[in-house]
């Protein structure tokens, strides 16, 4: 009876750590929209990071490229990308020294995909 109470609870944590981790990916800060097999924005990394990190992408189909980062405002401080740019993996560095330590978003749209995740700049 034992074993059986066990698997149980098993099999409902399995359940719900399924649900929570597609509630994350919902959750508003870091979303996706558009056709997602064909771009990838990856978390930047380090993450934490102070001053400098890398933020990654992934375009499957050229495309006019536009990546940007934001404060929580939702104000632009800085523009990484603003071109045309072929299907391909790409990284750009972002330089932090002249903004304060918090909670910034990064923005990656392209052909009508957006995809938004944050990072946090430590001093």
């Amino acid at each position: 009876m034992l074993v059986m109470v066990f698997s149980f609870s098993i099999i409902n944590y399995a359940e719900s750590k399924d649900h929570s981790e597609s509630n994350l990916e919902s959750n508003g800060i870091e979303s996706n929209s558009g056709p997602s097999d064909d771009y990838r924005l990856f978390q930047n990394f380090p993450n934490p990071f102070n001053p400098a990190t890398i933020i990654s992408y992934k375009l499957n189909n050229d495309g006019y490229v536009s990546l940007s980062v934001f404060n929580l405002v939702g104000q632009e401080v800085a523009t990484l990308v603003k071109e045309f740019q072929e299907a391909g993996t790409y990284s750009k560095q972002f330089d932090a020294s002249n903004l304060s330590a918090g909670v910034y978003l990064y923005k990656l749209q392209v052909n009508g995909f957006t995809s938004v995740k944050r990072m946090t700049l430590i001093k």
